[in-house]
């Protein structure tokens, strides 16, 4: 038989792919990513980076470098809807002068906020990660023509600079996107919406600022009968996308050269004098959908190739950054032999509740959206603006106005972003993944969930739990705790003894650390354990992917159930 070429094959260099490829390397495993097209596509597209998503990117090194490039935060908290941009204020949402709730929420459940980056930036630094990591080769211009799976490997046949080649390897990730084709391949159906629209994005570069200096935002919702849609701020000054409704039926892209497009971006503005720089033009489906199963023998499918949201909530690219943490560290599992192939099972039982979820968040603000004027009534609701009788017009506008704060739970869904619990049919902070306001969202320490952040002091520096947190198993104990942090140490010996003579974090091998609150670690506001649910006796077990695989509030055991214990947390919560 043919030896093995490489671990793992990537398809897509997405930032779901690449994030994939990081993971895999930070627990040693190679890889090799395949991208058809040439590079990073330089029209942004996705610009939501969610709360837990940077909490990703702060493990993984490049929190700061995402941050650097992002929108102001004082121009990301604002959401405007306007007839044009030059035109008269429909309503806002401003979420630095909101209610005070949800703003200290967001401050106390995690060292990371969100951020609004635009998607080709945030895949710069993913791959500018991976090839620092020396773990992954990404080759771009190289076409997927064949995968095949022969039970115990794959062989997949790519077509790039150097010809057609074939690679053996152990395992596929499919991160190729909606229309990449793999998963259509593999017979795997989608199950969901049909497709709710279609919507046409044009990216440009212009100096907006004479109408966004005085009141700068990160959307602004234009309802209006000449070019209604919305723009989005990338890069909070030049780099901007428009998108408008699109029929594929009677038009296509090419329908829209440059001079089209200048055109219908001034009469977004409202000016006949502003210079425009069509940089490209794209078209997407919105539609509400989710693969049927994540895995077909030896192919996994990650990112938007196993689910697919509308942009109404900034759920789709965040979803497949955490597909690749959850993913990453289960196939290095297998492949190093500390887990069973069944590990991977849990991938699709983790996360396509989640995926269903967000699928049906996404909807609902898409729905809701509707009341605002946004959606398939546009053209009624701006016939109303437009009335020539003004009694009508000012009905209209004090309609919207009453409408649009309601609409802050589709920017502002927290439980959404860090409140998933695996292998439990609710939410850590309310049943059902619910948005509204008044439920609780604080995080909790129960097993599947995400690690509660708290700061605390290690070594003289002000860190959260989450820097504590290696890519391996990480048990943090209370003040009473060293039996615990003894006998983990003891059972990480017994279950993986080719890894203690590596350093913490190293790659090749299973990571582990114990911290030991009061004596590792300090909380200088007593919030630790009590967020962390585990006493002055108590431990947790934290998984690489940074969700707790199990919990004990007081109390000690022996090395051989700990042994078992740990065990366990290579199996999915239950």
């Amino acid at each position: 038989m043919k030896d093995i070429d490489v671990p793992v094959v990537v398809i897509g260099a997405g930032p779901v792919g690449l994030a994939t490829a990081l993971v895999l390397g930070r627990h040693g495993v190679r890889s090799v990513v395949c991208e058809q097209f040439g590079g990073i596509n330089p029209h942004p597209r996705a610009h939501v980076v969610n709360t837990r998503s940077m909490e990703l990117f702060r493990a993984w090194g490049i929190a700061d470098a995402v941050r650097a490039d992002a929108v102001d935060p004082a121009q990301a908290g604002t959401i405007l809807w306007k007839q044009t941009l030059a035109g008269e204020s429909l309503g806002r949402i401003d979420f630095a002068e909101g209610p005070r709730g949800p703003i200290l929420e967001r401050a106390y459940a995690s060292a990371e906020q969100l951020a609004s980056c635009a998607q080709d930036r945030v895949q710069r630094h993913l791959l500018d990660a991976v090839l620092a990591q020396g773990a992954a080769a990404v080759h771009y211009d190289t076409t997927v023509r064949e995968v095949a799976d022969h039970g115990d490997v794959v062989d997949v046949t790519v077509e790039g600079a150097g010809g057609r080649q074939t690679l053996r390897t152990r395992y596929v990730v499919a991160a190729d996107g909606a229309a990449g084709g793999m998963r259509d391949r593999l017979g795997i159906a989608m199950d969901g919406a049909p497709v709710l629209g279609h919507q046409l994005n044009i990216y440009f570069h212009a100096d907006l600022s004479p109408w966004t200096r005085q009141d700068p935002a990160l959307l602004v919702w234009l309802i209006n009968s000449v070019s209604p849609g919305v723009l989005i701020g990338m890069d909070g000054a030049r780099r901007w996308t428009f998108q408008r409704s699109f029929d594929p039926a009677v038009e296509s892209p090419q329908d829209y050269p440059p001079e089209r497009c200048a055109r219908i971006i001034r009469d977004a503005v409202g000016t006949t004098e502003l210079d425009v720089d069509v940089r490209s033009v794209g078209s997407w489906a919105m539609t509400a959908r989710t693969a049927g199963t994540y895995r077909s023998g030896r192919v996994l499918l990650a990112g938007d190739a196993a689910h697919q949201f509308p942009p109404t909530g900034g759920l789709g690219m965040n979803s497949g950054l955490a597909d690749a943490d959850n993913l990453g560290w289960k196939l290095a599992a297998v492949l190093s032999g500390r887990a069973s192939e069944t590990l991977l099972d849990s991938y699709e039982r983790e996360r396509r509740p989640v995926a269903v979820d967000n699928a049906r968040h996404s909807m609902l603000n898409a729905m809701k959206m509707a009341e605002v004027g946004i959606g398939p009534g546009t053209d009624a609701v701006a016939a109303r603006l437009e009335s020539p009788d003004p009694e009508v017009a000012a009905a209209e506008r004090r309609r919207i106005a009453e409408a649009v704060p309601l609409q802050r739970p589709h920017f502002d869904a927290l439980n959404q972003e860090i409140g998933y619990v695996y292998g439990a049919a609710r939410w850590a902070g309310g049943a059902g993944g619910a948005t509204s306001p008044a439920v609780d969202r604080t995080p909790t320490a129960v097993r599947g969930a995400r690690l509660p952040h708290a700061w605390v002091e290690r070594g003289g520096e002000r860190v959260s739990t989450h820097d504590l947190l290696v890519p391996g198993f990480t048990l943090i104990a209370g003040p009473g705790g060293a039996a615990w942090a003894d006998a983990f140490a003891a059972a990480f010996e017994e279950l993986f003894p080719e890894s203690s003579a590596r350093p913490v974090g190293a790659c090749g091998g299973m990571a582990q650390r114990t911290v030991v609150i009061g004596r590792d670690a300090t909380s200088p506001d007593g919030r630790c354990l009590e967020l962390l649910g585990i006493g002055s006796g108590g431990a947790l077990l934290v998984r690489p992917d940074g969700h707790i695989a199990w919990h004990s509030a007081e109390g000690s055991t022996p090395v051989a159930a700990l042994t078992d214990l740990l065990r366990g947390a290579e199996r999915p919560a239950r």
